[in-house]
């Protein structure tokens, strides 16, 4: 498996670090939602300048790619606004409304039994 780590760069959950996991050599990408609606996988609920479906990142097993998804007020790679899909390097920042964020490197890690609680 595959971590997807993203760590939040401003507001009010400055420092805050948001891990999902990905299955490796799967076909298919991982699509992870960002906006203010709770549903969302990288919820920004505090940030009145976000969406509620504002954006997508996408994991395809070796590159993000970040795509704007009609926001109000666009998405931001650096101080271009993005203009349909764009990839995004680890370590590479971005911006939904007011709201930095950045992709961290993809860490790799098996899971045993050993790590389970029970």
């Amino acid at each position: 498996m595959d971590q997807i780590i993203i760590s939040l760069m401003s507001g009010p959950k400055d420092g805050d670090m948001l891990t999902f996991e990905t299955l490796l050599d799967s076909d298919e990408a991982t699509d992870l939602s960002i906006g203010r609606r709770e549903g969302c996988d990288i919820c920004l609920n505090y940030d009145s300048q976000v969406s509620r479906e504002h954006a997508v990142l996408s994991y395809d097993g070796q590159r993000f790619w970040l795509e704007d998804t009609r926001s109000t007020n666009g998405t931001f790679i650096g101080d271009e606004k993005l203009e349909g899909r764009s990839e995004v390097e680890p370590g590479q920042l971005f911006r939904v409304g007011r709201t930095w964020l950045r992709v961290e490197p993809v860490t790799s890690f098996e899971s045993s039994d050993e790590d389970l609680p029970f």
